[in-house]
C-alpha cells in the first residue's frame, strides 16, 4: 500500500500539499495571536479606517500637538481671534455724473420795510443839579434831547467827585419834558431820568448829582 502510495507522489503533489498545510497553519496562527503582538510594522500603511476606531478611541494624548488645523473643527467650536488692524484706507471712487440744474423758483413776496435810519450824528445833552442835595434828601434829575431829535440812551451819577457818597436808585428814559414817565414797548421818548439818595449821615455838601442823554435827528 505504501508503495502504491509513493509511486503516485510526484513533485506537483508533494508542492501542493505543503502549500495547504503552510495556508492552513497560518489561518489558525492569525486565529490565535496572542495580545498585544500586533505593531506597527504589521499593519499596513493606511489600512486603518475611521469605521476601524471606536467611539471617543482618539483622545487628546494621541494627537500631536500643534497638529490640527481649523479646517478640522466643525463650525462654530473655536472661539473668534482679536480683531485685526484696521486696513488702509481705499482709494476714492470716481466722481459720479454730475446733476441737472434746478430750475429756478418764482420770486418771493417783498419783505416789510425795516424801520428807517436815523439822520446825522448821535450828540449829548447833559444837566447837572443847580443845587446840592441835602444830607438824608432825594431827588429825581432829567436831561432832554432838543426839538427834532429823538433819545436812544443815558445815564446818570450821583456827583462829580463824591459819588460814591450817593446812592443812584433809578435810571430809565423819560417820554418828553412834559411826560417824564417811562415810555411803553415800541414807543420812543425824548429824555433820560434819574433819582439819587443822599444817605443821612453822609455828605452834606457839595452833591450835585448830574445826567446825560444821548440824542439824534429823529427820521
Amino acid at each position: 500500500m505504501m508503495q502504491g502510495i509513493r509511486r503516485k507522489l510526484s513533485f506537483a503533489n508533494i508542492t501542493s500539499m505543503m502549500a495547504l498545510m503552510v495556508a492552513l497553519g497560518g489561518t489558525a496562527y492569525a486565529a490565535t495571536l496572542p495580545r498585544n503582538s500586533v505593531g506597527s510594522t504589521q499593519i499596513k500603511s493606511k489600512a486603518i479606517k475611521n469605521a476601524d476606531l471606536g467611539d471617543s478611541a482618539v483622545t487628546s494624548g494621541k494627537v500631536k500637538n500643534s497638529s490640527l488645523q481649523a479646517r478640522d473643527f466643525a463650525p462654530g467650536q473655536l472661539p473668534a481671534g482679536a480683531p485685526g488692524a484696521p486696513g488702509a484706507p481705499g482709494a476714492p471712487g470716481a466722481a459720479g455724473p454730475r446733476g441737472l440744474a434746478g430750475l429756478q423758483g418764482p420770486q418771493g413776496n417783498p419783505g416789510a420795510q425795516g424801520p428807517t435810519g436815523f439822520v446825522g450824528a448821535a450828540t449829548v445833552q447833559f444837566t447837572q443839579a443847580p443845587a446840592d442835595l441835602a444830607n438824608g434828601n432825594n431827588q429825581s434829575y432829567s436831561a432832554f434831547c432838543p426839538a427834532g431829535q429823538q433819545a436812544i440812551a443815558g445815564g446818570g451819577r450821583g456827583d462829580d467827585t463824591l459819588s460814591e457818597e450817593t446812592i443812584l436808585t433809578s435810571t430809565r428814559p423819560a417820554i418828553s419834558t412834559g411826560n417824564t414817565e417811562p415810555p411803553t414797548n415800541g414807543q420812543s421818548f425824548t429824555g433820560w431820568r434819574i433819582t439819587v439818595v443822599n444817605p443821612a449821615g453822609g455828605s452834606v455838601a457839595n452833591i450835585r448829582p448830574e445826567v446825560w442823554v444821548v440824542c439824534v435827528t429823529a427820521p
